[in-house]
């Protein structure tokens, strides 16, 4: 497969559910279950699916008020394919639907915020947040 071939989907027509709830594995996203990846993408209002020769190997889904408010979701590259430019040309894809956003959210994967202010996205001073899996309120909140 060649990063170059990548082509990026702004709709879930076709979507082979199992290649993106494989892709969650892969990046440890173990307590996804499949119905649940289907109903959180089907309740976006933008989705980004990156594909080289017909499989999944990058998402994020954003929600949204269209107005003042998003937040990005599930960014997810497989590994194979993580430092080739294939997260920024999901996250961009993204935030060009969000031009007219006042404010974007996005919670980063521990280790990953680096690679978010690379593209000019910055730290919050006041987020707040809940957390009903313990382990994550551990790994992400004060």
């Amino acid at each position: 497969m060649n990063e170059d071939s990548l082509i990026i989907k702004n709709n879930l027509e076709h979507i082979k559910w199992e290649q993106l709830s494989e892709l969650f594995l892969e990046v440890g996203w173990n307590n996804h279950k499949v119905d649940r990846i289907v109903k959180a993408f089907e309740n976006s209002q933008i989705v980004a699916i990156g594909y080289i020769e017909n499989k999944v190997i990058g998402c994020g889904r954003v929600l949204t008020d269209h107005e003042f408010y998003a937040t990005i979701y599930d960014v997810a590259i497989h590994p194979e394919f993580q430092g080739k430019g294939i997260g920024k040309a999901i996250v961009s894809n993204l935030l060009e639907h969000l031009d007219n956003i006042s404010f974007v959210h996005l919670t980063a994967t521990t280790g990953n915020e680096e690679f978010y202010r690379n593209l000019e996205l910055k730290k919050h001073k006041t987020a707040m947040g809940r957390y009903l899996n313990l382990s994550l309120e551990e790994e992400y909140l004060d």
